[in-house]
């Protein structure tokens, strides 16, 4: 067996799931080759009909927004939803060029290669759901996961008290991250609280920052992303829209609470006062007492870690995940 995975680039997980998908096959002992190709394709994925696939390919596995233009004759296509930017919940959340290129194009492309995918799936239930509604597409769901080997806890694992408590934000800048949130969280957490936030894999934006405020840049590779996990308290991620971020996957699979928004797919990963703390959206006020609570009460913020970690063992995590694919590749080619 051959997966190929051709991939546009697009500055967001969906190219960190390709990835970790092609390393944990080859783990496995199943044969993985990814192509890349410039993000500028994006608007034009058809004109990437003609690319051959590498030799020996008998599945083919890509993005939902360009698979189509991937699909050669009498090689299964699996497309996968990673972020349902057609679901009307969305819209608040994009501006109206966005909205604009989505209605136009992308609804055209989804649906080009859902027709021509043997195999649709989406990575939580609520983006299932969402292609429902807005497309009446039945997609199988395999949630994302984690490499619960390479992010684990520290070893030594306790807050020094004489330091603010430290929050992290993981993410690109975008008003759908809640990104805009973060200062006005901040503001009123004030100086017993500090706030490290990257720049996400976009780069495109930056954000107003507070004096508890200090930005990580762009992290590279997984030893930088699990550095800032193990020297962080809790994930603050107040994102209004997602399909199912890796971001507090990564963070409970190091051990640590996950403060977030109470909508899309994250009550389909946080568990609420076992594993963080789920919020009203857009509620600053229910933000800061989240994490004052954590800080004030170090052991309900330890226990909650440890309780992330176990759940991401128990249904996330790649041992339980990705032999999903496997199974669905091999019903592919049995057929």
């Amino acid at each position: 067996m051959k997966i190929w995975f051709p991939v546009i680039k697009g500055g967001s997980g969906t190219d960190v799931f390709t990835r970790r998908l092609a390393d944990a096959l080859q783990r496995r002992g199943i044969a993985t080759e990814i192509t890349w190709f410039s993000t500028y394709y994006q608007l034009a994925p058809f004109l990437l009909r003609h690319v051959p696939p590498p030799p020996g390919t008998n599945i083919i596995h890509a993005n939902s927004w360009n698979g189509f233009a991937f699909k050669r004759a009498e090689i299964p296509l699996v497309a996968t939803e990673h972020l349902n930017v057609l679901d009307p919940l969305y819209r608040p959340y994009k501006s109206l060029p966005q909205h604009i290129y989505h209605k136009t194009l992308v609804r055209r492309f989804v649906m080009a290669s859902f027709h021509a995918a043997s195999a649709i799936t989406a990575v939580s239930c609520f983006t299932a759901a969402g292609l429902s509604r807005a497309l009446g597409t039945h997609a199988q769901v395999i949630h994302n996961w984690i490499d619960t080997v390479t992010f684990s806890p520290a070893e030594k694992n306790i807050r020094s008290t004489n330091r603010p408590f430290r929050l992290l934000f993981m993410g690109n800048l975008s008003r759908r991250k809640g990104a805009d949130l973060l200062a006005p969280i901040m503001r009123e957490l004030g100086p017993e609280f500090e706030l490290y936030f990257t720049s996400g894999l976009k780069r495109l934006r930056v954000i107003r920052a507070e004096q508890n405020m200090v930005s990580l840049g762009q992290l590279i590779g997984d030893r930088e992303l699990i550095k800032a996990y193990h020297h962080c308290d809790a994930l603050l991620f107040p994102s209004r829209f997602e399909g199912l971020p890796l971001a507090p996957l990564e963070a409970m699979a190091c051990g640590k609470p996950v403060i977030a928004a109470n909508t899309s797919s994250l009550p389909e990963l946080i568990e609420d006062g076992v594993s963080g703390i789920l919020c009203p959206p857009d509620d600053i006020d229910d933000f800061v007492m989240a994490c004052r609570k954590l800080a004030a009460e170090p052991e309900i913020c330890r226990r909650y870690g440890r309780a992330a970690r176990n759940r991401v063992e128990a249904a996330f995590s790649e041992d339980v995940v990705v032999p999903r694919y496997i199974t669905l590749y091999r019903k592919l080619l049995e057929t």
